[in-house]
C-alpha cells in the first residue's frame, strides 16, 4: 500500500521531449487523489515518543553517570469499524543484564489488543494489554507522567510478579480478556460517576503461554464524585509457579491491592496518592508501598514534588526499602516537546545501612527531553 501511495504521488512527473526531467508536475487527477486517500485511510495511525537525556546517581543513589535513551515507543492505532478497533505498541529500546552480562537492545511488544465498544457501559478487550492495577499503570503513560519515572508501587508491585518473575519486568502487561465500562453518566458535565474493569489473564510474562492452569483476576472500581476527582480501588488474585525452599510449586497464591485518589485539573492543580500491598504467605512475600504527588501547571511550567515509600518486609536489607523525596519541573518547549529535570534524595532504612547494602543516603539527578510524534 505504501508503494502504491508513492507511485500515485509521483506519477504526475513527466519528462521533456529531449529526455531531461521536467521541473514541474502536472496536477493530480481526481481519480488519483481518490485512490491515494483510499489507500491512506486503510493504514493505521502511527504515533509515539522518544525520551532521552542524562542520569547521574552517587554510590547510594543508582550509582551511574550516563547519557540514556530511556524509552522509544511506537504505537499503531486503527478504527476497524464503529464497534472494533485495535492497538499495537512497541518498545524499541528495552534491554537487560543477566548476571552482569549485557544483552543487546531488542524490540518488545508492549500492547497488542482488539477492543469492542458495545456502548459506554459495556466494552471488551482481548489480547495483551496494560492491567487495570492502580492509576499509574492504567491511566498514565511515560509520555503524560509528571515525573521521569513511575513510583515504586508501579515498578515493584505492578510491573513485576514477586513469585514467578521477581527479577523480571513485565511492564504491567498480560495476555487475556477484559470487560470495562462507565456507569452512572453525568450527561450535562460529560463524565461518569462510576467505572469498572474486570480482567482475566495468564498471570505470567507478556507474549508467553501461561506456566500453570490458574488465571489472574483483576477487578477495579473508580468513583468520581466530581469530574476532576477519582477515587480508585483495585484488587488482584492469582496463583503462580515459584520456589519454596528447594521445591518448585505450581500454585502459590498471592494478593495485590492498590487504592488511591487523584484530583486532576489539566490547567492547574494535580494531586495524587496511592497505597499498595502485596502478600503471599506460602511464598513468604509481603510488601507495602505508598506515594503522594503534588504538581501545579503555570502555563508551560509544571513543578512537581513527590514522596515515595517502599518496604519489603521479608527482605529487609534490600535497597528497595527507602523513602525517596523528589523535586522536579517540566517545561513544555513547544507542542509535543518537553524538558524534564528531577532530583531524588533517598533515605534508606537502618537495616539496609547496617547490612552495608547502602552506606548512607542517596542522591540522583535526571535531565530528560521527551518528544512525541
Amino acid at each position: 500500500m505504501l508503494c502504491c501511495a508513492l507511485f500515485v504521488g509521483t506519477s504526475a512527473w513527466a519528462k521533456t521531449e529531449d529526455g531531461e526531467a521536467a521541473a514541474k508536475s502536472e496536477p493530480v487527477s481526481a481519480n488519483e487523489e481518490e485512490l491515494l486517500n483510499k489507500i491512506l485511510s486503510k493504514l493505521p495511525k502511527v504515533s509515539g515518543y522518544i525520551q532521552t537525556g542524562y542520569n547521574y546517581g552517587d554510590k547510594n543513589g543508582d550509582n551511574r553517570s550516563s547519557f540514556q535513551l530511556k524509552r522509544m515507543r511506537v504505537l499503531l492505532d486503527k478504527k476497524i469499524s464503529n464497534t472494533f478497533d485495535f492497538r499495537a505498541q512497541f518498545e524499541c529500546f528495552s534491554g537487560s543484564t543477566d548476571g552482569g552480562a549485557y544483552k543487546k537492545k531488542v524490540i518488545t511488544v508492549m500492547d497488542a489488543f482488539v477492543s469492542a465498544h458495545i456502548n459506554k457501559a459495556i466494552n471488551f478487550r482481548a489480547g495483551q494489554y496494560y492491567l487495570p492495577l492502580g492509576f499509574e499503570n492504567y491511566d498514565i503513560s511515560p509520555a503524560t507522567l509528571e515525573t521521569v519515572d513511575f513510583s515504586n508501587i508501579c515498578y515493584r508491585m505492578v510491573c513485576r510478579n514477586a513469585i514467578s518473575s521477581a527479577d523480571l519486568i513485565d511492564y504491567g502487561r498480560d495476555l487475556g480478556v477484559m470487560a470495562y465500562g462507565d456507569l452512572l453518566q453525568n450527561q450535562e458535565k460529560g463524565f461518569s460517576y462510576l467505572s469498572y474493569n474486570l480482567s482475566l489473564t495468564n498471570g505470567y510474562l507478556p507474549t508467553l503461554n501461561d506456566d500453570n492452569r490458574c488465571k489472574d483476576f483483576v477487578g477495579r472500581l473508580t468513583f468520581r464524585p466530581v469530574k476532576q476527582l477519582s477515587i480508585m480501588g483495585s484488587y488482584n488474585y492469582g496463583e503462580y509457579q515459584g520456589k519454596v525452599g528447594d521445591d518448585v510449586k505450581k500454585y502459590l497464591p498471592m494478593n495485590r491491592v492498590i487504592a488511591g485518589a487523584w484530583y486532576f485539573d489539566p490547567n492547574g492543580l494535580d494531586l495524587r496518592a496511592e497505597y499498595g500491598h502485596i502478600k503471599s504467605s506460602e511464598a513468604n512475600v509481603e510488601e507495602d508501598g505508598f506515594y503522594a504527588l503534588a504538581a501545579y501547571r503555570f502555563g508551560k511550567f509544571l513543578p512537581v514534588v513527590r514522596y515515595d515509600m517502599y518496604r519489603d518486609k521479608t527482605n529487609k536489607t534490600s535497597a528497595n526499602n527507602r523513602d525517596a523525596y523528589l523535586v522536579g519541573c517540566t517545561y513544555e518547549l513547544i507542542k509535543n516537546l518537553k524538558f524534564q529535570v528531577n532530583y531524588i534524595h533517598s533515605i534508606y532504612t537502618d537495616k539496609v545501612k547496617d547490612a552495608g547494602t547502602r552506606t548512607g543516603n542517596g542522591n540522583s539527578l535526571q535531565i530528560m527531553l521527551l518528544a512525541k510524534f
